[in-house]
């Protein structure tokens, strides 16, 4: 069963008096200090509401449960010699650029071929694990399969707890750039949203719950084009599809992301044939910066080459001399 990053509805055919930690642990077959970890990050609701407490022991017959695991580091999954386009490197971490296409973890039928078999790999984090059974590195977040751009991932357990403990104080500087359909109301602005799974469609998340998470994204237009609008984005919070989702909810969907609206045709037959060969959401996470052991980090990452020439295009029609 896989429950990282898609999550699991199930309802209980009886009442139970039991930790919740405790039922979940035994009805999906997880260890229970996973399901503790994941109640503390606020990924399982009882009936639409998030549920904060492992010791919650009182549950009816015909409770919904949503429970969703974040990422595990997966230090086992299966070593691959996958390039890796590698922007800086250290004895502590390093910046890998993830381009369209490759999935940052195994999970949902995909064991292989990922960005962590890769890292594993790389890394000969399988051999380090044999040497030393405590041993733990590996990814500090993800990004979407069809999102492009900057991952970091520790190479020891000292800057893995570092660096997860800066991205949960939302300590980390992270911006996006997006392009959007249409032109925004406001050049710039926040959006401040609940964030959960979507109940008419499992694949997305809705702002429109009753007891999400907070989730929270600033943005800037940087161009206005002829169809679309440049947006920078920096994420206060770093929810699954956050940006995505909130775009949607603005009105302005990220051009070619078809699970949140974007999907669509222009008038102009150049713009849709370039779209069509790009074929994935034109979001790309172009900037990573956080302070480590005391000194600053920053990285950037240019426009991936379909990006780029989708907006050079929307320039060239928008600006062009009559």
């Amino acid at each position: 069963m896989d429950i990282y990053g898609c999550g699991i509805t199930f309802s209980l055919l009886s009442d139970e008096n039991t930790r919740a930690d405790v039922l979940i642990s035994s009805i999906l077959g997880l260890s229970r200090t996973l399901v503790q970890k994941n109640i503390k990050n606020e990924n399982l609701t009882l009936n639409g509401k998030i549920l904060t407490k492992s010791s919650f022991s009182k549950f009816s017959k015909g409770d919904v449960f949503e429970f969703e695991a974040d990422a595990p580091e997966q230090l086992s999954a299966e070593p691959e010699d996958i390039p890796l386009d590698i922007v800086f490197e250290n004895e502590d971490f390093l910046i890998v650029n993830k381009p369209a296409g490759l999935l940052v973890h195994p999970g949902n039928g995909h064991p292989k071929g990922t960005l962590l078999n890769g890292l594993v790999n790389y890394l000969n984090l399988q051999d380090k694990l044999k040497d030393n059974p405590n041993f733990r590195a590996g990814l500090v977040h993800r990004i979407d399969k069809d999102t492009t751009g900057l991952l970091v991932v520790a190479k020891n357990e000292k800057t893995l707890t570092e660096l997860q403990e800066k991205f949960s104080r939302h300590d980390i500087v992270r911006e996006y750039t997006c392009i959007v359909w249409g032109k925004l109301k406001d050049a710039k602005g926040t959006v401040e949203t609940f964030h959960g799974r979507d109940p008419k469609n499992r694949l997305r998340f809705s702002p429109n719950v009753t007891n999400g998470r907070k989730a929270v994204t600033h943005y800037e237009v940087v161009t206005e084009f002829k169809y679309a609008s440049l947006l920078k984005i920096t994420l206060e919070t770093g929810r699954t599809h956050q940006i995505r989702m909130h775009m949607n909810y603005l009105g302005h969907p990220i051009l070619n992301d078809e699970l949140y609206g974007g999907l669509r045709k222009s008038p102009d037959p150049m713009l849709n044939k370039l779209l069509a060969a790009s074929g994935r959401q034109l979001l790309h996470a172009g900037t990573l910066g956080f302070t480590l052991s005391g000194k600053d980090f920053i990285f950037k990452s240019p426009l991936p080459e379909d990006m780029k020439t989708v907006k050079d295009y929307l320039e060239n029609i928008s600006f062009k001399q009559v």
